[in-house]
């Protein structure tokens, strides 16, 4: 069962792939939801009380995405690093990933990250130092530590991108799985 992230004080839903935002230049879903898995909900309220007391909210870029969003978003990077294979299922088409960075409550404003979401390039990754400022490299550590803290299996290549862990046993779901209509 999938369940709503809501937005709240602490949570902007910013669905890049229901806009054209995004690496594909084009809205792939009809409208912006942020959808989770059972455990994967249970993890981010978590994951969200923990970034509240450091003052700090959870910008949504993306969560459940149906396979055949996979197989858009498959086809049309060049770098297969950055999107898992449909033919595979992967975490999102599971409902259990999360795209998304952290926000200031006070000021409404974004941590600088060092790229934006779905930049497809080395500087994006975790483990990634060279180019990038000690703010940068402190805040995706902060982001880091919320996140497994909380449950949250991160993906190297993708400092935006965190998943639960062992969930290969949970169904592939397709967009007519979705509560309210698909996606």
């Amino acid at each position: 069962m999938l369940l709503p992230i809501k937005e709240t004080a602490g949570v902007i839903l910013d669905i890049r792939y229901a806009s054209d935002n995004n690496f594909v230049g084009r809205a792939v879903y009809a409208r912006p939801v942020a959808l989770l898995h059972r455990e994967a909900h249970a993890a981010f309220v978590r994951a969200l009380a923990r970034a509240q007391v450091l003052g700090l909210g959870f910008r949504i870029f993306d969560a459940f995405r149906p396979i055949e969003v996979q197989s858009i978003l498959w086809d049309a990077v060049s770098d297969k690093t950055f999107v898992a294979d449909p033919a595979l299922g992967g975490t999102h088409p599971r409902g259990i990933a999360l795209d998304l960075t952290l926000f200031d409550l006070a000021t409404g404003e974004d941590l600088p990250m060092g790229t934006g979401f779905d930049a497809v390039t080395p500087l994006s990754a975790h483990g990634a130092l060279e180019g990038l400022s000690a703010e940068v490299i402190r805040n995706r550590a902060l982001l880091l530590g919320l996140m497994s803290a909380a449950g949250w299996d991160s993906y190297e290549p993708e400092w935006w991108h965190y998943n639960l862990p062992d969930g290969d046993a949970l169904p592939v779901l397709s967009a007519v799985d979705v509560p309210e209509g698909p996606l």
